[in-house]
């Protein structure tokens, strides 16, 4: 069938260490019913790599000095200014280091160095900075390595199209026009199909599907994924989705899209697909003005085991931004427990609930294994059930698969024995993430979890025992939660130590699919629904008992600050690791322990916090200043307070808080005038603050040489001499742990009082 070409693409924003399953899957499928011009695209990492690049940053760098201009004339920093100044003083400070450094920092995670945490923290922070300048350029949106959000919300479809039209604001419809739509027209795909799993792709995807239906509109665009399970109705529903997409397949793709190519290629009814919702645009029906959506019956889903493993092939393993690729792969759909009053997954994966056997998911891994040099596997599943547990590790052991895995689970205290946890550990396993959520068993049974703290202390300490790092899914704030039953689950954590490893901490939201929402006098809650949001999943809510959502959000701050006490991977830079999905799991999967690594995150916390002033201290290089008319520090500081937190799009729904821009500006105090100057690290890639005094310190010790020399210049001698050398060696000490000075040796910190 290679006179019908098909692109399938994931759009941005999504993980860019890995692949997404969602497309490799359905190429599979649709190669194996035969339709053999088949190309898949990840954008997201294609974008990801074209922005955090030298032509783009510099491209970024000349838009946001024009937009974002760091003179500030007025006496204070609004709350609502904050932000922009914030912007502003990082590119003036990093833009050019940036411009110069990034390739260097994209390689380093894609070689060996990633292993080195001294190379790999600077060069994780060079592409968070890297695509801070990027959202500086399109401010005030926010593209991160984890999300994008615009000043547009995703729960409104006015919002939605007008964010795809703004080219001031979103960054992908100039990188869509010029990188993307010319070799899709050059291809012209009958049909273009596109992964909205994330909400942070509903504005991209939609962006790349109205360019190509003006350019292309003989394409069939379809939709499909997670998310668009959840608003895909509304979607259609919405002004304006026609001029973006023909149709939406909802829940499983690999049928429907079979069918739906067919019937496309074979001009036949697409009335007849099952799981689609398509536009009705009237054909030879004169009467029929305005496309009307048609919602089919859903499709019988697929027997897993007769599905193909994902096809990755065409995907640019290159442009992954870690050392070692690690393929993820589906070992079943859906959730076999499917009761918690929280999660909607069952509801919306659908349908149903199904899994491969376990040989079959061995010779799949096998297979990828050989196909594509690939060593480490994630598998996909929202808990894996307990007879997969025991097979599952026969089966990779008795194929000699020679991999390394890591999934989610759920607590089974009769599967995750120590036995059971041993032979998990000799297939491959090195790392699994439960579903904890709290440590209060009138919550846990409110959740309807099934489970008990003491199986969850058995379970993670069996898992531990065998060499499995254990990863906590936490939540603060569901409805009746006190301030004491949050820090409980604090507590419990802090008696895991050395268990846990890490902790995947949420604030409670509610979506209209759960249990929550439909019952809301069960769990004492009443619903705010908001004027407008027409494409809304997340609700606010009051709380009749227990903490208000304000008060959540406090708490979240108040456990990440114990988390980062408990968890040496939390206590300092390391915590990019926890951050960048695959990144520990590969130091794991290299043959390091759990153990190990977090007495490397500990010395390397240590370390810094005992750095002292010590005569070798000299100027790192690469050491750029930029002098500013209010403290970056505390305009950080402010941005971060919970409220100010609430009135940006939220991570996990890119929504709106109702009124929370207004509270918060009512609420927070603005910033005075002060004189500073902000530092970026060339070799850290880090910003530090000074006061211009400070900087003139700076240039002295540069000027002298290193510390030592320029202590001896201060004579204890003279009126006021002992303090001024105390003072000077207390500065040297602070730039020191902030690392814009450097020792060649290690040395004694030097006395205060004495000369050296």
């Amino acid at each position: 069938m290679t006179d019908f070409p098909i692109t399938l693409a994931f759009p941005p924003q999504g993980h860019f260490t890995q692949p997404h399953l969602a497309i490799p899957c359905l190429v599979a499928y649709l190669r194996q019913q035969g339709f053999e011009d088949v190309e898949q695209r990840d954008l997201s990492i294609e974008a990801y790599d074209h922005f955090l690049s030298k032509d783009y940053l510099s491209y970024a760098r000349e838009k946001a000095t024009a937009r974002l201009p760091l003179d500030q004339s007025a006496g204070e920093l609004s709350y609502k200014e904050a932000r922009a100044f914030r912007a502003a003083a990082e590119t003036a400070v990093s833009a050019d280091v940036l411009i110069e450094r990034i390739e260097d920092a994209k390689a380093t995670l894609r070689g060996e160095a990633c292993f080195d945490t001294d190379a790999y923290v600077p060069a994780v922070r060079a592409l968070y900075h890297g695509l801070r300048l990027v959202s500086a350029a399109h401010f005030p949106s926010e593209l991160t390595p984890h999300n994008f959000t615009m000043a547009y919300s995703n729960d409104r479809s006015a919002d939605v199209q007008a964010a795809i039209r703004d080219g001031s604001q979103n960054p992908f419809l100039r990188y869509f026009r010029q990188e993307v739509l010319p070799g899709l027209v050059a291809r012209k795909p009958r049909v273009l199909g596109l992964s909205i799993v994330y909400g942070s792709q509903l504005v991209p995807a939609l962006t790349l599907a109205r360019l190509v239906k003006e350019a292309l509109p003989d394409c069939h665009i379809t939709a499909g994924g997670g998310f668009l399970a959840y608003i895909g109705k509304k979607l259609m529903a919405a002004p304006g989705t026609a001029d973006c997409l023909d149709s939406i397949i909802f829940h499983e793709g690999e049928g429907p899209l079979n069918a739906l190519c067919t019937a496309l290629r074979d001009g036949t009814d697409l009335g007849l697909i099952g799981s689609l919702t398509w536009f009705d645009r009237g054909g030879d029906v004169p009467l029929v003005v305005e496309p009307r959506p048609i919602e089919n019956m859903a499709m019988h889903p697929l027997k897993l085991d007769d599905a193909p493993a994902p096809d990755f092939e065409g995907l640019p393993f290159d442009k992954y931004l870690s050392p070692e690729l690690v393929l993820p792969y589906d070992i079943n759909r859906g959730c076999y427990y499917g009761e918690c009053t929280f999660c909607t997954l069952p509801t919306v994966i659908g349908p149903g609930y199904r899994t491969r056997q376990a040989d079959t998911i061995a010779g799949d891994v096998v297979a990828l294994k050989a196909r594509y040099g690939a060593k480490h596997f994630n598998f996909i599943t929202d808990c894996m059930p307990p007879g997969m547990i025991q097979d599952l590790p026969e089966a990779l052991i008795a194929r000699e698969a020679g991999v390394t895995w890591w999934s989610d689970a759920r607590v089974e205290p009769r599967a995750y024995t120590k036995a059971g946890a041993q032979r998990l550990f000799e297939s491959g396993c090195r790392k699994l993430l439960f579903g904890y959520e709290t440590a209060t068993p009138r919550l846990l049974k409110l959740m309807k979890k099934g489970q008990s703290l003491k199986g969850i202390s058995e379970v993670s300490k069996n898992c531990a025992d065998a060499g499995i790092s254990v990863t906590w899914y936490a939540m603060v704030g569901f409805p009746s939660e006190t301030v004491e039953e949050a820090r409980a689950s604090l507590e419990f954590l802090a008696q895991h130590e050395g268990i846990v490893r890490e902790v995947s901490l949420q604030t409670f939201h509610i979506d209209e699919v759960s249990q929550v929402y439909k019952e809301p006098e069960t769990f004492g809650v009443e619903m705010i629904e908001v004027e407008g949001a027409d494409l809304a999943l997340y609700h606010d809510y009051r709380s009749s008992v227990g903490m208000t959502q304000e008060e959540a959000a406090e708490m979240f701050g108040e456990m990440m600050a114990g988390f980062r006490r408990h968890l040496p991977i939390f206590a300092g830079d390391t915590i990019f690791y926890f951050m960048q999905k695959s990144h520990y799991f590969l130091h794991l999967a290299s043959g390091t322990t759990p153990d190990e690594f977090a007495e490397r995150c500990r010395v390397r916390a240590d370390e810094r916090r005992a750095r002292g002033a010590q005569a070798d201290l000299r100027l790192r290089s690469g050491f750029t200043v930029q002098e500013l008319p209010f403290s970056y520090k505390d305009a950080v500081e402010l941005l971060g307070h919970p409220l100010a937190r609430a009135a940006r799009p939220d991570f996990l729904t890119g929504r709106f808080v109702a009124n929370a821009e207004e509270e918060a500006a009512a609420r927070l105090a603005p910033l005075p005038r002060a004189e500073r100057v902000l530092a970026y690290d060339a070799e850290n890639h880090d910003f530090v603050e000074l006061r211009p005094g400070g900087l003139e310190v700076v240039r002295a010790l540069d000027r002298a040489g290193d510390f030592g020399s320029l202590l001896e210049q201060f004579d204890a001698k003279l009126p006021g001499g002992p303090e001024r050398r105390a003072r000077l060696t207390h500065f040297a000490a602070e730039l020191h742990r902030a690392g814009l000075l450097a020792g060649a040796t290690t040395q004694e910190p030097v006395p205060a009082g004495s000369a050296h």
